[in-house]
């Protein structure tokens, strides 16, 4: 008996041995995620501050009273970046019969459109900011008019 038990207990450890090698070598795989989170930020009106230039519309300047007529609408971009750079799909649709004039980014929230948008009611961009930054924030701002 003493003879068989051997081989089955040597199986037994041997097989152990090498789950316990294919856990090693996922766990050495897994990934560190990138986390992007979107959230909306208040709708800024006439009157309110501008939070920045808007490349393209000379009225709208930092620190200065959006005019009559603009409507800037934001969403919050972050990113907590993993072992991939990622981003985000964003839509803009402004109010009423107003329309995309430019966009306004502050912090480290850049942006890329792959469509015409000027003038148009609605469209996407991507938020992607740069590779290099592990943790990036900022407000991407549609400007309505």
């Amino acid at each position: 008996m003493r003879i068989t038990a051997r081989p089955t207990i040597i199986t037994a450890v041997a097989i152990a041995s090498s789950f316990a090698g294919v856990g090693a070598a996922i766990a050495a795989d897994a990934a560190t995620p990138t986390t992007v989170t979107v959230t909306p930020v208040p709708t800024l009106h006439a009157g309110d501050q501008a939070p920045g230039d808007a490349p393209g519309v000379k009225a709208i300047r930092l620190r200065k009273a959006i005019p009559a007529g603009y409507v800037l609408l934001g969403q919050k971009v972050d990113v907590q970046r993993g072992d991939q750079p990622a981003g985000a799909a964003l839509r803009f649709t402004c109010p009423g019969d107003k329309r995309l004039k430019t966009f306004l980014i502050t912090g480290q929230a850049g942006i890329a459109a792959d469509r015409p948008y000027r003038n148009h009611k609605s469209t996407y961009i991507t938020s992607v900011p740069s590779a290099k930054l592990k943790q990036a924030s900022g407000v991407v701002y549609a400007v309505c008019r």
